[in-house]
């Protein structure tokens, strides 16, 4: 392993970019917050009868920022695999090759999109784990292990420089547990939960 002794590791190279992240999505939340109209208001098993003036903006700005990290996920990954192909041409094509392709040469790593998936997964996870601890929704038991599970995988496979080629399907079926689509009825001003319509398209696959 001598010749990557003084070869910084992934997690070194996407600190920077991980941080940013960390603002981005927050920032990102608060300009939504602050943007989202004030007739938008949910169904009314997100409100307490008890309380005219709930209309659940930091559900719907949270909803927002997921889906664009889950979006980001997804685009790059299918474009890594489908339309740029680097994922089969980047690396040797052997088990070794396939998942530590990045650490085995010198210089620079082959197939940089591994490292920018797993530092958005670290982003994502990482962040969605602590907003949900403010949303009773999401702020369940097997939500709350599956973001620190996915925050672990995407943090060490930057450690040692893993390359996450099943990252995008395990964000792809847990996408209707944590990223709900909503739709906007413009005669009702309701946001209406496709998810149950999200989870029956995917467990057609």
């Amino acid at each position: 392993h001598h010749h990557h002794r003084n070869r910084s590791t992934a997690l070194q190279r996407m600190t920077p970019v991980i941080l940013s992240g960390y603002l981005f999505n927050t920032l990102a939340f608060l300009l939504l917050y602050a943007i989202l109209p004030p007739t938008l208001t949910p169904i009314p098993k997100y409100c307490p009868p008890d309380n005219p003036q709930c209309n659940r903006h930091g559900l719907l700005a949270f909803q927002l920022v997921s889906l664009l990290n889950l979006s980001y996920l997804g685009l790059l990954g299918v474009h890594t695999f489908f339309v740029s192909k680097r994922a089969s041409t980047a690396l040797p094509q052997t088990p070794q090759g396939r998942y530590f392709g990045n650490v085995l040469g010198d210089g620079r790593a082959p197939l940089p999109e591994a490292d920018w998936i797993c530092a958005a997964i670290v982003i994502f996870q990482g962040w969605d784990f602590v907003v949900s601890m403010f949303f009773e929704e999401h702020c369940t038991g097997i939500m709350m292990c599956h973001h620190l599970v996915a925050f672990v995988c995407g943090f060490f496979c930057l450690v040692y420089e893993v390359n996450p080629y099943y990252a995008g399907k395990h964000e792809k079926y847990s996408f209707h547990r944590h990223v709900l689509y909503y739709s906007y009825h413009a005669e009702t001003h309701s946001i209406i939960s496709l998810s149950h319509t999200t989870r029956a398209y995917l467990s057609t696959e």
